[in-house]
């Protein structure tokens, strides 16, 4: 006894007929009469009397017939449950490793062009700390990562500049500069300033801006998240360099003040990176395509 037979008595139940059974279990009626007679000789009991050319279940029958309906439905979500699981399995990913800012502006119109070429594509987006960013692409962990400002260059991994992120300067709505939309960069000369640490690559590039305009600033924290900078900043604690990205929801709900440099365009590059070698599924490709379409070749790295 098998599921196959179990479901040809079921259809015939239903059905009540060997010529629609045969049809739905793809064999003859002559093999559907076998199967049952099969099956009343294991049971060693009739499932069936005829009535007037009706087939009708007997006591045994009937009881037979709900076990069956149960096994085969059970069989059946089952094969379903596991088609569909395979097809979720093969479904093509690709993953991103994006620091905050480059993740939730600039990359959010990428995927949306790549989407309607490729919607059954799953695109995961992962916000991580810089550091990681790179460990997740050598790791294999990530297929593209984005970054701000790349501070090394690792071997096997390629850089591609795929924009510039604009920087504006953050005060609090108390300062004195929250009256202004834009600001000389002499007028920032002398005041107290809240930047990451020094560890992070956009760090070096503020304190590179600093040197270049002949600006000095007090340091008064270091913190390591764009997050907890505007929350020190909004308490009146300094002001701090930002990119224009992480602040739009702040300047509109009016929480903190933006301005830019009427003297300076102050922006950092942006960068995505990837696995040279890695041999990527074609949905991946089209995506690194589209962003390259748009981009310019990396400038040299030494630090920036």
């Amino acid at each position: 006894m098998n599921i196959e037979t179990l479901k040809v008595f079921r259809d015939l139940v239903d059905t009540g007929s060997f010529s629609k059974t045969a049809e739905l279990n793809y064999v003859s009626q002559s093999a559907v009469s076998q199967q049952i007679k099969k099956l009343e000789l294991i049971l060693k009991c009739r499932l069936f009397s005829r009535l007037s050319n009706k087939i009708l279940l007997t006591p045994c029958g009937d009881k037979f017939y709900e076990t069956s309906k149960r096994i085969v439905l059970i069989y059946e979500n089952s094969m379903v449950s596991i088609k569909q699981l395979a097809v979720s399995k093969t479904t093509e990913e690709i993953k991103i490793s994006t620091i905050y800012s480059a993740g939730f502006y600039l990359l959010q119109g990428y995927i949306r062009k790549f989407m309607i070429d490729y919607p059954s594509t799953k695109v995961s987006v992962e916000y991580r700390q810089f550091s990681q960013i790179q460990g997740d692409i050598v790791s294999g962990r990530a297929d593209f990562g984005i970054m701000a400002c790349p501070y090394r260059k690792l071997q096997g991994i390629t850089m591609l500049h795929i924009g510039e992120d604009e920087m504006v300067l953050l005060t609090g709505m108390s300062d004195k500069l929250a009256r202004k939309r834009s600001v000389g960069v002499r007028e920032i000369d002398g005041l107290d300033f809240i930047v990451f640490d020094k560890v992070f690559p956009s760090r070096k590039y503020v304190d590179d801006f600093f040197k270049k305009h002949s600006v000095k600033v007090n340091i008064k924290m270091e913190l390591d998240n764009i997050e907890t900078i505007k929350t020190a900043v909004s308490s009146g604690a300094g002001l701090s360099i930002l990119p224009l990205s992480a602040l739009r929801e702040e300047e509109r709900d009016n929480k903190l003040h933006i301005a830019r440099f009427t003297d300076a365009e102050v922006s950092r590059p942006l960068y995505l990176i990837y696995n040279k070698s890695r041999k990527f599924p074609s949905s991946a490709k089209a995506f690194l395509e589209i962003l390259q379409k748009k981009t310019k070749p990396a400038a040299p790295v030494g630090g920036g």
